[in-house]
């Protein structure tokens, strides 16, 4: 063993938590917080690797876990904003095969506090290798089963152990900063992110992007379709833990800048842009010749006119006849002849750089003779879009449109659902309504018949609220798992009301054909709750909370809407399936 080692007690008092803010990439909202150790220098330390490597040759690395766990665990209970959200505690993999015997006195400790045991979230580095250790692992089975979740941290930098990833299911997957930083920049990184991100959709496992310091950055990361970033943009660590906040108003500034840059496509025009070369009206045709012949892949060029507004396009196909022909192109270079640029101009389509990526392809695929598109910004040319790059266009289009529907249901996604309601809630003057629905005693079930069952219901409430909420004045999202929602702005919230008893009264006579005939008999099936013991639980039905914003009455932001929500779903549950507040 190397070194003395402080008495335990005098080494936690000397250590301290600095707590970085987790948050939702489309709303600013904070999901959690991150305990980052501080005070390891002045104990004489190099690092907080050294500190637990010392700890460990000593065999005191578990009880240094535990204490300083219990230390945390303090700290963010003591948050005036910590209700729902999360502690995101890194450990030492040295102490996992430990954590099963620890976990009861956590758990307890927790409940002593006013935490649930789904507040804390255990970070795995992924520099260690834990796939092989069965104690570790199934330690992390344990926590999960009472609630702790699990977060892989450092992905990328370690091994890449997607066995674990899949067979204990991590909650959360972290992203190290070097995936992150730039990868605007490089197509491949940008790629290999993308990829991963979609693979880790269908496991169900969060991301989040670690190590954010720019606008541009953050920019990637709301395309790449990460769930959740950490790091300096949004807000530094801080042993100031009164500071912390429950939402941070530079990725909500930020979100409302790309959503409207979103709405016309543009950040996706741009990176398709095609750099061509152009000519002004007024290029004598031997320069135009010469162009061509020293642009040798050039098919053609855009021809603006003498304040770079576009004209349409001269194509070398045009000028063959006069270049092949004896005397043609002497011809046309003579002043006399009278024959002129303006002259081999043809029309081509011009867009602005604001305008829907699908209005473009469809000017495109009204005729299949078009050599691209025009691309104007404030009817000034900022460049072209050719065959290749529209049809790379079309492909980005269809990606986000996969990424932001519910791979189950097919319904719209959180983002689409934040862009509603954030609409909802600053930029309309007509009433507002605003649902979610949740089912009752959806877990039982799922236990009881299976997932296969449980995402047939699923699918079936979906569809239910298709048809119930039809038309062009409803927007109808699956937030996950048997959460939905449904927004409306115009509609009279009487009707939507009406709308909504309809959908829980035909899903609950719909989803009884899914239980067994003793059941539905009963009116209940038998079931082990979260504590492990058998109950009844009644067969499955739906609460709905329904927020009203009355014309003129507007939310200052997106927190205060989602926060009456959670206090609606509360009442929906205890006052008979359904519960409504008009904000005037």
């Amino acid at each position: 063993m190397s070194g003395h080692f402080p008495p335990m007690d005098a080494l936690t008092a000397g250590l301290r938590h600095a707590f970085q803010p987790i948050v939702h990439l489309d709303t600013g909202l904070t999901h959690g917080f991150e305990a980052l150790l501080r005070g390891t220098a002045e104990l004489g330390f190099e690092s907080i690797a050294d500190l637990f490597d010392r700890a460990a040759e000593h065999g005191q690395v578990e009880e240094l876990e535990a204490r300083l766990l219990n230390k945390a665990l303090r700290d963010f209970a003591a948050l005036s904003c910590a209700d729902g959200l999360h502690l995101f505690f890194n450990i030492d993999a040295r102490s996992l095969p430990h954590l099963s015997n620890r976990t009861t006195g956590i758990l307890e400790a927790m409940a002593g506090l006013g935490l649930s045991s789904t507040q804390l979230c255990l970070e795995v580095s992924e520099k260690s290798d834990i796939s092989q250790d069965s104690a570790a692992t199934k330690a992390l089975r344990q926590a999960r089963d009472h609630g702790i979740q699990i977060a892989l941290d450092d992905f990328g930098e370690g091994y890449a152990r997607l066995r674990l990833l899949h067979e204990e299911h991590a909650e959360y997957v972290k992203f190290d900063r070097y995936f992150i930083n730039n990868v605007a920049r490089d197509p491949k990184k940008k790629l290999f992110v993308s990829s991963l991100i979609d693979m880790f959709e269908v496991l169900g496992i969060q991301t989040i992007a670690e190590g954010v310091e720019t606008e541009e950055d953050l920019s990637s990361c709301r395309e790449l379709g990460f769930d959740l970033v950490q790091g300096y943009l949004v807000a530094r660590p801080t042993l100031e833990h009164e500071s912390l906040s429950r939402s941070y108003e530079t990725l909500m500034t930020a979100r409302r800048r790309d959503r409207r840059a979103r709405s016309s496509d543009q950040h996706i025009l741009r990176e398709q842009i095609v750099a061509v070369p152009t000519l002004k009206i007024e290029t004598p045709m031997q320069d135009v010749f010469d162009a061509f012949r020293t642009n040798e892949s050039a098919r053609l060029f855009p021809v603006l006119d003498m304040n770079d507004r576009p004209l349409g396009i001269v194509r070398d196909v045009d000028l063959k006849a006069y270049a092949f022909s004896p005397y043609g192109k002497d011809l046309i270079v003579n002043r006399s002849f009278g024959k002129r640029l303006g002259d081999f101009v043809r029309p081509c389509p011009i867009a602005d750089i604001h305008t829907q990526a699908e209005r473009i392809l469809q000017i495109y695929s009204h005729n299949d003779s078009l050599n691209g598109v025009i691309i104007v910004e404030n009817a000034q040319y900022i460049g072209f879009l050719d065959n290749s790059s529209l049809l790379r266009v079309l492909n980005e289009k269809n990606l986000i449109f996969a990424r932001e529907m519910n791979p189950l249901t097919k319904l719209p996604g959180n983002t689409s659902i934040s862009d509603h309601i954030a609409d909802a809630v600053t930029d309309t003057e007509e009433t507002c309504a605003l649902l979610h629905f949740d089912f009752d005693n959806f877990k039982p079930f799922n236990d009881t018949y299976g997932f296969r069952q449980g995402d047939r219901a699923l699918l079936l409430f979906a569809e239910n609220l298709r048809q119930t909420f039809s038309g062009p004045d409803f927007f109808v999202g699956h937030i996950g798992g048997d959460d939905f929602f449904v927004g409306s702005i115009g509609t009279d919230p009487e009707e939507v009301s009406r709308l909504a008893y309809e959908a829980r009264h035909q899903f609950a006579r719909d989803v009884e054909s899914f239980y067994d005939r003793e059941a539905r008999e009963r009116g209940s099936i038998e079931a082990r709750g979260r504590d492990g013991k058998l109950r009844n639980y009644p067969l499955l039905t739906c609460s709905a909370a329904m927020l009203v914003i009355e014309p003129g009455r507007r939310l200052s932001d997106l927190e205060t809407a989602l926060t009456a929500f959670a206090e609606l779903k509360k009442r929906a549950k205890d006052e008979g399936g359904f519960a409504c507040q008009t904000i005037r």
